[in-house]
């Protein structure tokens, strides 16, 4: 993912998948799924109005390890590039 941000530094949200990642090994889970607009700003920093639509879910995966994976719309495909 680039290191550009749109509103922490990408450290700040390496770090805070790292956390997550860890407290899903404690609990021996494989993967996270996101669907909440707060839990993708959170791990993303990708904040835009298409989540007033419905019709185009938005979702991150956090694999047990690596980065996060976007299952999004196309549509938001330039705007998550922009993001970590």
């Amino acid at each position: 993912m680039p290191d550009g941000s749109m509103i922490f530094p990408a450290d700040e949200y390496r770090r805070r998948i790292k956390a997550l990642q860890a407290e899903m090994a404690i609990g021996g889970m494989d993967v996270l799924l996101l669907t909440s607009p707060a839990d993708i700003f959170y791990t993303t920093g990708f904040l835009t109005r298409f989540w007033q639509s419905p019709a185009r879910p938005w979702f991150i995966v956090v694999p047990a390890a690596g980065d996060p994976i976007a299952i999004i719309p196309t549509i938001g495909a330039a705007l998550m590039g922009r993001c970590w």
